[in-house]
């Protein structure tokens, strides 16, 4: 029989699921009448689902059917018999109103959401509630002996397994552990549950632990629980709606050694609630997570923890850079915002136009935002004086690029103008910049803003371009001053000689009923204009005449019956207006337009028409 020696059949870094342990069978319960609940043999709490309100509080973190909810009020409902739990659920679209009900308010909610409460009857199938110790030996401590495993075969014949008996003895006390995930398993912790003591022999080398979206509901549970892991340095608490009521209460630091926290979606008030927590408890936090928690402001009297060096702020409601006047005062290096409505660096409409100075600040990303133009990158150096990583992809800027005269850019030109606006940037969008990279970038913009220069008309126009790019002044220093034509208008409206309108001839073509009016260049000649007129009537363009009409009068002469011989003049009178005719001019001489036929030749447009306009009368040829 072949030996298989080193074969484990559970991954450590996959720990065995053993089945819920609140469908399994369970021995004999204790009452604990202190707490309303009963403890069962495999240290499963469970609540009494269908006793009456007399055991719920507000504040109590319950699940039913797998949605996890907070009790609110419990009480009566005008128009409604019997006692009611107001409820907030975890998921905030799940509800019909938030705690006002027939025009009466019966209870807040932490979220903002119009739809997050309910209100629900006492009597419910609750889910049942875990201990912590009942959710790590359910999830990473196997049931079964190696005895009791299916046997092994290669073709017909058995395997024998060794060292499974050593494996699963390793993996009972969690050796070689160092992460736990019991996040959503339903766990409310308590210093008095049965078998507490054994959490520290098991998680003495844990040093990150997830406990996100479970039924903690003060901040001393959670605390009780982590000062039993004493490497602990990484804590999850994602979607537990704690009350952190009695933090104040609690030794200070007494969280000193975690190092990263992650409080997202707990929608605490960061003014009054989160930050003094910080300052408090987590002074020791480096890494900050507090994601989708509804904020549209971090403000604070106080400071942030001296040592936090990161902070993620995404999915929140922030419109401008000056809603964190509290990160601004901090030592913060690393600000994410992702996912916000962060539209510019301070609102235009405030009163005191404030804009905070991030003086700390080396990495910022500000991906999948509201920003609509260059005003928020021109002003980023002196908002993030020491900012060297940048990342800002998804921002609606990027997707309509223009130039001034609304030629489309590329997202390509996005990133060389970004580039180009922060002088100190090292990287952007995770790609390193080279120097070829901001040579190119910066060059290349700076003939964007020559560009924009030549099509200004005034110097007003002009100042207001160089105000628009505050790196253009560096970038003339830098690269030298580049040329540039400004476009001039004359008085009465007349058109500078040297501009492209000058070069133009708006020409009116009548051929019969049909009338119609173009553009040309001047130095079109006579063989493209037949061609292009010629296409237009669908005529061959040598069949065609084009006549220009001048709007000018010629005299023409006439032979009169009376005509006695040419004009004569006395030299003997002293008075000339005695040896002129008068009348007799207007008698002899009629008028005609001037007509000018434009012969097909090479001869350009220009040198019939002198003026921006004209009319020109198209014939077919007999």
């Amino acid at each position: 029989m072949r030996k298989l020696r080193g074969v484990q059949r559970h991954d450590r870094c996959s720990p065995h699921v053993a089945p819920d342990p609140g469908n399994a069978q369970t021995g004999p319960e204790t009452v604990s009448a202190r707490h309303g609940r009963s403890v069962n043999d495999a240290g499963t709490i469970t609540t009494a689902g269908y006793e009456m309100s007399a055991v719920h509080h507000t504040g109590q973190r319950l699940s039913l059917k797998g949605q996890l909810l907070t009790v609110r009020y419990v009480g009566p409902v005008d128009g409604k018999a019997g006692e009611w739990l107001g409820v907030e659920w975890d998921d905030i679209t799940r509800g019909k109103h938030n705690g006002v009900h027939d025009g009466k308010k019966y209870f807040d909610c932490r979220s903002k959401s119009p739809a997050c409460a309910s209100f629900l009857r006492p009597k419910q199938p609750w889910d049942e509630q875990r201990t912590f110790l009942d959710a790590l030996r359910g999830k990473y401590v196997s049931q079964t002996s190696a005895a009791d495993q299916e046997a092994i075969y290669f073709s017909s014949k058995q395997a024998e397994e060794v060292g499974f008996d050593k494996f699963a003895r390793r993996q009972a006390e969690l050796r070689g552990i160092f992460v736990i995930v019991l996040d959503r398993m339903r766990i409310r912790h308590r210093a008095d549950d049965r078998g507490v003591d054994a959490i520290a022999d098991m998680c003495q080398e844990i040093t990150e632990l997830d406990v996100g979206g479970n039924l903690f509901e003060t901040l001393s549970e959670v605390y009780d629980l982590c000062r039993r892991l004493p490497k602990l340095r990484s804590l999850t608490l994602d979607g537990n709606r704690i009350s952190v009521k009695d933090s104040q209460h609690m030794p200070r630091g007494c969280f000193n050694s975690i190092r990263t926290l992650s409080l997202s979606n707990v929608i605490l008030d960061w003014s009054t609630e989160l930050a003094p927590l910080l300052q408090h408890c987590f002074s020791g936090v480096q890494v900050l997570v507090a994601t989708n928690n509804e904020w549209s402001s971090v403000t604070h009297s106080g400071s942030l923890p001296i040592g936090l060096k990161t902070l993620d702020l995404s999915n929140n409601a922030f419109t401008t850079l000056a809603d964190l006047s509290s990160v601004a005062n901090s030592s913060v290096e690393t600000l994410v915002f992702k996912n916000c409505n962060i539209t510019m660096i301070s609102s235009s409409n405030s009163d005191t136009n404030y804009r905070p100075i991030f003086a700390s600040v080396q990495e910022l990303d500000v991906r999948h935002n509201s920003i609509i133009d260059w005003t928020f990158f021109n002003q980023l150096p002196a908002t993030f004086p020491a900012l060297e990583h940048l990342r800002t992809t998804g921002n609606p800027l990027y997707t309509n690029l223009k130039t001034h005269d609304d030629k489309l850019l590329t997202a390509e030109d996005g990133y060389m103008l970004t580039i180009a606006r922060l002088p100190d940037l090292e990287t952007l969008n995770y790609s390193k910049i080279t120097d070829k990279d901001r040579l190119n970038a910066e060059t290349y913009y700076l003939g964007l803003i020559a560009a924009e220069l030549s099509s200004t008309a005034t110097d007003a126009e002009a100042a207001g371009v160089r105000e628009r790019h505050p790196r253009f002044a560096v970038l003339c220093e830098t690269y030298g001053e580049p040329t540039v034509t400004r476009k001039t208008v004359l008085a009465d409206g007349e058109v500078d000689p040297n501009s492209l309108a000058a070069r133009l001839v708006r020409i009116t073509f009548v051929s019969g009923t049909a009338i119609w009016t173009v553009e040309l260049p001047k130095s079109l000649s006579i063989y493209a204009l037949l061609g292009i007129v010629g296409k237009r009537l669908g005529v061959m363009p040598l069949r065609l005449l084009l006549i220009l009409e001048t709007g000018e009068r010629d005299p023409v002469a006439r032979e009169s019956a009376s005509y006695q011989g040419p004009d004569w003049w006395c030299s003997d009178s002293e008075d000339e207006d005695d040896c002129l005719p008068t009348k007799e001019v207007d008698e002899r001489t009629s008028w005609i337009m001037r007509e000018v036929e434009m012969l097909a030749g090479t001869r350009a447009l220009g040198t019939y028409v002198e003026g921006a306009e004209a009319r020109v009368r198209v014939e077919t040829r007999g």
